[in-house]
């Protein structure tokens, strides 16, 4: 029997300051089975179509390294968009959550010279301002970002040119801060490689292969060379290698190029050729720009070969990374602890910039500054989105706020249920309505928590189902709240929770105007 469809338009979530159709991450869609519909990229400023069975209620969940998804609840054939947003904490629970950490220190720009050394950018480009730093980038040749501070050893990330990047404070001990593009579709699946989310990492990679628009910028590209060596795909890194490896032979990427030529070789079993490029590669100052680059050179490349000619290589190369590989912190972009970018160690010493470094303070409310980087000169040619110019930066665009697809249509004051997990709550909202206990279910916009709607004999069915889940430790407690009034339920006796559910709707009642 054929089974009716409708559309809907899954809308990628708001992300400031990311070009139109940068990949910022991937989501799919459940049906009431949880059985798979439908996987998609998502692009920023961009929705994807995909058809849904009419008037079934629907999960859409997704991942992103740069914000945590809200889940979606969406019913086939209400002829509306799915508008993806942030996650956001319940300002009920905020005040019992800890402040976020903020940070302060300083931040300079290391360039090379015409002769290929590390010297430090002329601090005059370099300005600061209330949650906002603008330096400039030099166009070519690699960049690194260095960031310190009296309680922090100075930390060296690699970066690619014209892109915008944004300090995060973590809650490690001594204030130590990140470094990531604020929206990049190479960092998307970088950070996908790195953290061993497979899907989200292949539906990101798919885009590259099927819209050539996108080729061009140095993350994305490298991105996709490295997927296909992790995978140990020799096809595909070799398809890779004759469309796109001459675009980067000189520039930031050039030294990664190099690492996929010779893991192409090494694969092959062409010594003679992985012989050159490894003197190539240990005759350069420079470390990959990809985190994934010196991974592979630790695993595969500089370790020795059958071959005569390549060992005495694949020693000093080895060599020759032993400092990065000693120094190196988790991230997908290559980060080093050092005082010089050419000195990589893992216990540089602390204090303040070589030259004249420029302060900064991260508030820890806002809990990320953002780094713009000023075009210079001629912005790339190929892709034609990449390269942000100031103007962009400093008028981004307004967020579309996310819509309830399945709002209640019921007048009764809803009973609003929050947990952490938001498969949690997607496993709750189908027990709800399978066993005809509520009336109406959705996910509330920009909290983990869904509203529902439920007759006043259905109280005790509820209150069953959370001791139900609490009583199983899938969930340790779960906020609830209607009206004015909160709660929170963290027994697993039905009868006791079936009171406090009471009480909080009656008081939740009494508190509306």
């Amino acid at each position: 029997m054929s089974v009716t469809t409708a559309h809907i338009d899954i809308v990628s979530p708001a992300l400031p300051d990311a070009p139109e159709g940068t990949v910022i991450g991937a989501a799919e869609v459940l049906d009431h089975g949880n059985r798979q519909l439908a996987r998609i990229a998502l692009r920023a400023g961009m929705s994807t179509p995909v058809d849904v069975p009419r008037d079934e209620r629907c999960l859409v969940h997704g991942w992103s390294p740069y914000l945590s998804l809200q889940s979606l609840m969406v019913t086939g054939g209400s002829g509306r968009r799915a508008v993806l947003s942030a996650r956001r904490a319940n300002p009920g629970t905020a005040a019992r959550e800890q402040p976020r950490r903020g940070a302060s220190g300083w931040v300079q720009l290391w360039g090379q010279d015409t002769d290929g050394r590390w010297a430090v950018r002329d601090p005059t480009d370099m300005a600061t301002g209330v949650g906002t730093s603008t330096v400039a980038s030099p166009p070519g040749g690699p960049a690194i970002l260095q960031v310190g501070g009296s309680r922090r050893r100075p930390v060296c990330t690699l970066v690619p040119e014209r892109s915008l990047f944004a300090l995060q404070p973590t809650d490690r001990p001594q204030d130590q801060v990140n470094v990531r593009p604020v929206a990049d579709s190479g960092f998307t699946l970088l950070e996908a490689l790195r953290l061993g989310e497979w899907t989200w990492a292949g539906l990101t990679e798919q885009v590259w292969w099927d819209d050539p628009g996108v080729r061009g910028a140095p993350l994305f590209d490298l991105a996709v060379a490295y997927a296909a060596c992790r995978r140990g795909d020799l096809d595909q890194a070799e398809r890779w290698w004759q469309e796109t490896h001459n675009r980067h032979t000189t520039g930031p990427a050039a030294v990664d190029v190099l690492v996929v030529d010779a893991w192409l070789a090494r694969r092959r079993g062409e010594w003679r050729h992985l012989a050159t490029v490894l003197e190539r590669l240990i005759d350069t100052r420079d470390a990959p720009l990809a985190a994934e680059g010196l991974d592979v050179l630790a695993s595969e490349l500089a370790r020795p070969t059958g071959d005569s000619r390549t060992r005495k290589r694949t020693d000093a190369l080895s060599r020759r990374l032993g400092p990065y590989l000693g120094a190196a912190l988790p991230s997908s972009l290559t980060s080093f602890t050092a005082v010089h970018p050419e000195q990589p160690e893992a216990r540089s010493a602390k204090g303040a910039g070589a030259d004249r470094p420029v302060p900064f303070q991260v508030d820890g409310d806002a809990h990320v500054l953002r780094i713009q980087w000023r075009a210079l000169g001629r912005a790339p040619s190929v892709p034609a989105k990449y390269g942000l110019v100031a103007d962009a930066v400093l008028n981004p665009r307004s967020a579309e706020p996310g819509i309830l697809i399945a709002s209640p249509d019921d007048v009764r004051q809803p009973l609003i249920i929050e947990a952490a997990a938001p498969i949690v709550l997607w496993g709750l909202s189908r027990m709800l309505l399978d066993e005809g206990v509520a009336t109406a279910v959705s996910f509330v916009p920009n909290r983990d928590a869904i509203a529902v709607v439920l007759p006043e004999h259905r109280v005790q069915h509820v209150a069953d189902l959370l001791a139900r889940l609490l009583r199983r430790g899938i969930v340790e407690h779960l906020d609830l709240s209607s009206g004015g009034a909160r709660r929170q339920l963290n027994v697993a006796d039905a009868d006791e929770a079936m009171q406090i559910i009471r009480a909080l709707l009656q008081e939740g009642h009494r508190s509306l105007p």
